[in-house]
Order: C-alpha cells, then sequence, then structure tokens
C-alpha cells in the first residue's frame, strides 16, 4: 500500500465518528481510534496488548470469546460479517446498548478482526417512548369505545338523534385520517433504520396531536349523543377556520382562498362541536372536485348573525337531491356527505345556528353556516 492510501485510511480512523477497535486472532486489541476512547472512557495505552472483552460486561465477554474461537475453528459465523446488539461497558463501569459489526481482514499473513461500535441508547429510548405512546393509544381507544358504547345505548333510549348508524358512519368520518396518519407514522418509527432524533421527534409529536384530534372529535360527537348544552364561549372564527384548513388533506390541485372579517369575528359557540361541522364541509368540498379546483371560505357579520359560507367550484347536486343532502343516511356518493351533513345539521342546532345550501351542477356548491355573534351582554346558558 502506498503511504498516500496509508495516511488517508489513517486520517478515516482518526476522524470517524463511530468507534473503531482491531483485534488479532486472540481477541487482543492492536488499535483504537479517538471515537473509541471517547465512548468507553479508557485511554489509548490502557487498551492496548488487552482482550477486548475489557470493553463488555458479563456474559457478553465470555459470549464474544466463544463466538471468535468458534469462527476460528469451524468457519461458522455467528458474529463476524453480522451486525448484532450487544451491551458495552465504559472505563467507570456504567454500560450502554451498542451496535457492534465486526469484520475479518487479512493483513500479511496474519488474520485481524475490525470491530464498529456505535451507541444506541437513543434508539433505544425511542423505542420505548413508542412502545409507551402505543399503549397509551390503546389505552385511549379503549375507554372512548366504552363512552361510545353507552352513547350509543343513550341513542337508543331517547331517540335523539336519526340512527345509531349516522353516529357510527359520523365518527368514522371524522377519525379516518387522524388514525391514517398515526399509521404511517408509527409505520416509519418501526420501519427506518437508524432515523434522526429530530425526525423521531416529530413523528412522536405528530403521534400525539392526532390521538389528541381523535379525542377531540369523540369526545364532542359523545356528547352530542348525549345531546347536553353546548361548551359555549367566545370562539375566533378566524383562528377556529385556520386549524381547521391545516388540519384536512388537500391534494396540489385544489387551492385554498380564505376572505374573512380581520376583528369583530368571534361567535357564542363550542368550538370543539362546531370544528366538526367546518372539516365535513372541507372535505365535502374537496370531494366534490376530483379534477382539482378552488375552495372559497368567505365571512361576514349580516344583521344578528355571523354568516360563513365554504364554496367549491366542483361537480353540484342535483336539484331533486338538494333538499334531502342533510337527511341521516342520504348521500350523493359512496360515502361521507348525508352521514356528516346530518350530523353538521344536529351540531348546529345544539350551538343555536343553522346550515344552508345551494348549487348549480357543474359549477359548484356553497354551504353557508350562520352562527350566534358573541356579545358580553349575551345571557350565560343558566339564566
Amino acid at each position: 500500500m502506498h503511504n498516500q492510501d496509508q495516511a488517508v485510511l489513517l486520517a478515516i480512523l482518526e476522524a470517524a465518528v463511530d468507534a473503531i477497535i482491531v483485534i488479532d486472532s486472540n481477541g487482543v486489541i492492536q488499535t483504537a481510534n479517538p471515537a473509541t476512547i471517547k465512548l468507553f472512557g479508557f485511554e489509548k495505552s490502557e487498551m492496548l496488548g488487552q482482550n477486548v472483552n475489557m470493553l463488555m460486561p458479563s456474559p457478553f465477554r465470555e459470549q464474544h470469546d466463544g463466538y471468535l474461537a468458534n469462527y476460528l475453528k469451524t468457519g461458522e459465523a455467528k458474529i463476524i460479517g453480522i451486525g448484532r446488539e450487544v451491551i458495552g461497558k465504559r472505563k467507570n463501569g456504567s454500560t450502554f446498548p451498542m451496535h457492534l459489526a465486526v469484520s475479518r481482514m487479512a493483513v500479511g499473513d496474519q488474520i485481524l478482526f475490525a470491530g464498529i461500535v456505535r451507541d444506541i441508547t437513543d434508539i433505544k429510548n425511542v423505542q420505548r417512548q413508542l412502545a409507551l405512546a402505543n399503549e397509551k393509544l390503546e389505552q385511549r381507544v379503549q375507554e372512548r369505545t366504552a363512552e361510545l358504547r353507552a352513547a350509543q345505548a343513550d341513542l337508543l333510549k331517547s331517540e335523539r338523534m336519526a340512527t345509531l348508524g349516522q353516529v357510527s358512519g359520523g365518527i368514522a368520518h371524522e377519525i379516518r385520517n387522524p388514525l391514517n396518519a398515526v399509521r404511517t407514522s408509527v409505520y416509519y418509527l418501526r420501519n427506518v433504520q437508524n432515523p434522526s432524533p429530530e425526525k423521531v421527534h416529530e413523528h412522536l409529536e405528530r403521534i400525539d396531536r392526532q390521538v389528541s384530534m381523535i379525542d377531540n372529535v369523540i369526545t364532542a360527537l359523545s356528547d352530542i349523543a348525549r345531546m347536553p348544552e353546548p361548551a359555549v364561549i367566545a370562539c375566533d372564527v378566524k383562528e377556529m377556520l385556520r386549524k381547521i384548513v391545516s388540519s384536512v388533506s388537500m391534494p396540489a390541485n385544489i387551492q385554498i382562498e380564505t376572505t374573512l372579517p380581520d376583528s369583530g369575528f368571534q361567535a357564542a359557540i363550542d368550538p370543539n362541536q362546531v370544528s366538526i361541522v367546518f372539516r365535513n364541509l372541507l372535505r365535502n368540498a374537496r370531494d366534490a372536485m376530483p379534477d382539482g379546483g378552488t375552495i372559497s371560505i368567505a365571512g361576514q357579520v349580516a344583521a344578528d348573525e355571523l354568516v360563513i359560507q365554504v364554496s367549491d367550484t366542483g361537480i353540484g347536486i342535483k336539484p331533486d337531491d338538494l333538499a334531502r343532502v342533510v337527511e341521516p343516511l342520504f348521500s350523493t356518493k359512496a360515502r361521507g356527505m348525508g352521514l356528516g351533513l346530518a350530523i353538521s345539521v344536529a351540531i348546529l342546532k345544539k350551538n343555536q345556528g343553522r346550515l344552508e345550501v345551494e348549487s348549480q351542477l357543474g359549477k359548484g356548491t356553497t354551504f353557508s353556516v350562520y352562527l350566534k355573534p358573541f356579545t358580553r351582554e349575551r345571557p350565560s346558558q343558566d339564566e
């Protein structure tokens, strides 16, 4: 090997982020790079000439000696050329999980082995966090399932909504997208090799956000099933719509244009309930434009009402169907519209609002949501 090549290899060894240790056929350390010194806490002089098992606690040290001896005797590779997870031991006695990859190399007539060590403590912590997140998600699903079953029993007794199928279909309509997002993030964290801490944090945050969204939707729907009074507050409608728009996925060929007043646009509503209405309207508008188009969200104060119009440039609704689109279980398509709008009407009725629709075939549809404005003189629910 030329001197220049030797210098390059030495520079790579010295600069490597992972710990690199070279041992002979007896397991004796021949050399180690600076990353090894940093990871294990031993000085290079303390490691040279010592058996590499000094860097492992029992029973891993005995196993490693056995693997090396067995390979030299039989050629059976239980660790050589195969990466595996083991436990490392630092000079101070502390241990940590590490990934160890060992490669055989011939230098002249001597057989040497190079071990590359990577600290996987962060990855193990992420795996534990993911397992905990899955446990919490399962617990929340079980709790909410029990609540939904109780709500369904109340529906059958009270007959306050059209059918049990309406509510169960509406729930599926509301939580399908968040569940898909959770599934995507879980798949990423389970299958991507060595994800960066930033990516791991991003996906864990996404799981938490989507689980919270599902929790809020199911809570609101359970409340509606029991028909309580809404938790009315002064809601900034513009801010509520901004959050809703960001939560509904849209294809690249659909644009959203928003024209809302900058001030004085507060409604006296339960935002958890009314948010469901606008998510339904946005998804309906999206589904009505398979070839793309524009969704317009406009708002104004009219008389004693706030009016928010959600318009699309889609296929429109037949005149014969227009009066029936808000009926339970009636739909102009295979899924979605009938259930979503029936629930939306029930929500708005409980929040002292209403829903109107206008449509022209081939030109588009406009849904107008009318809400009560918030005023400080507005009497409380108890008065």
